[in-house]
């Protein structure tokens, strides 16, 4: 796998920076908003420009117009200000204007922004999204039956993230059993002869065909048949491809693809997709058996749950504080809570991998009165609130 088939997150990405004035300005204004953006990004992080922009700064008062014809209509736009010269009135204007004619922005002081982090997050999150566009992620098999609330449209993924999906059968594949086995599964386990090992890295080879053939950068692979049929589970080959960097999710959810793909472009982690097992007044408990290897530790292999055939895993969750992130099967809505990592309970009924987290009270109300569905995806520390930017950013709304 090369590094261009995986998602990545867009530390890099160098926004483009917009000034806004009054008619009338002093000839150095740019000069100054240029000078002003070196102490908020480190030079050679953004580009001044009057194009498509991802930041406008408003440098005075009377610059509203100037503001509205340098806004992309296309693109969500972080509204800066200097202090003083009028220019946070201007901004405010102009950002009543976005939200009464249905455009994304976020308004925010200059150097308040930089204080909290806005700017960089606008940063990630602009380039993440952008990134997005024009990925190819693949389905492989159909969504699972039982997922009635997590089956995404293909043209719902194009619209909302730019991700264009390729449907593969299972029949259009080679036997898994002629393929090699593949040698970094193998190397994983190297010195714990295991039954079953074998054939599951055969799997893994040839999701990797198909990765390769498809040009895919994202997979969602519809398992149950499989194991079902051949005896022989998926669940390895995925935890190694989302160790790799390559978003795999498992029962074919396309709505957990698509915010696994999300949440890997903007926290350079591929989340966990996990059952939701059981809910109390303040706890939830999680599982399920396709956990990226560098999520845990203590890795050690058992058979499926639901089957009893081939292998699972069975790890124990590398982390204390974690968010949870959930979109809905339109991509408009989200769940996002950050909670606490209590206990790794060892349910007999139960995927292998279990986590039990604490959440507040309201946050569990909604899990259990308005969830989205039952995955849940987990990144293993707090990162609540470049989510929220991520979801401001694409106008999804969080469920409160």
């Amino acid at each position: 796998m090369t590094t261009s088939d995986k998602i990545r997150t867009n530390n890099e990405y160098v926004p483009g920076i917009a000034w806004a004035a009054h008619r009338g300005a002093s000839p150095d204004t740019a000069a100054r908003a240029e000078e002003l953006m070196n102490g908020l990004l480190p030079p050679g992080q953004f580009r001044m420009t009057d194009r498509q922009p991802d930041i406008i700064l408003f440098m005075s008062g009377g610059s509203e117009r100037r503001a509205l014809e340098l806004a992309d209509p296309e693109r969500p736009v972080l509204l800066l200000s200097i202090r003083g010269n009028n220019a946070y009135a201007a901004a405010t204007e102009v950002m009543a204007w976005m939200v009464n004619n249905g455009r994304v922005a976020v308004l925010s002081d200059a150097l308040d922004a930089y204080e909290s982090g806005l700017i960089r997050n606008w940063q990630k999150v602009a380039g993440a999204m952008q990134g997005l566009s024009g990925i190819r992620a693949g389905l492989l098999g159909t969504v699972s039956e039982w997922l009635v609330a997590s089956d995404v449209s293909a043209v719902t993924l194009r619209d909302r993230f730019g991700i264009e999906l390729c449907g593969i059968p299972w029949n259009g594949l080679p036997d898994y059993s002629r393929e090699d086995p593949d040698p970094a599964l193998m190397a994983r386990f190297s010195g714990q002869p295991t039954e079953g090992l074998e054939d599951a890295a055969r799997v893994l080879s040839l999701l990797r065909k198909a990765i390769s053939r498809d040009r895919l950068q994202a997979i969602a692979v519809e398992c149950f048949s499989l194991v079902q049929q051949r005896k022989v589970t998926a669940c390895l080959a995925l935890a190694q491809l989302n160790a790799e960097g390559m978003v795999a999710a498992c029962e074919g959810d396309l709505a957990s693809l698509a915010g696994m793909m999300a949440g890997k472009s903007v926290t350079g982690v591929a989340p966990w997709m996990a059952n939701t097992t059981r809910l109390t007044d303040k706890t939830l408990i999680l599982s399920h058996c396709t956990a990226s290897f560098d999520f845990m530790s203590s890795v050690h292999l058992q058979t499926h749950y639901e089957t009893g055939y081939s292998l699972a895993i069975a790890g124990r969750v590398d982390a204390d504080c974690v968010t949870l992130f959930r979109l809905n099967d339109r991509l408009d809505r989200a769940f996002i809570a950050e909670g606490r990592v209590i206990s790794h309970p060892q349910i007999a009924d139960a995927c292998r991998t279990q986590a039990e987290i604490e959440l507040s009270e309201h946050q569990i109300a909604l899990l259990r009165e308005k969830p989205l569905g039952n995955h849940l995806l987990v990144v293993p520390f707090k990162c609540e609130e470049i989510f929220r930017l991520l979801c401001r950013y694409k106008n999804i709304e969080v469920i409160n």
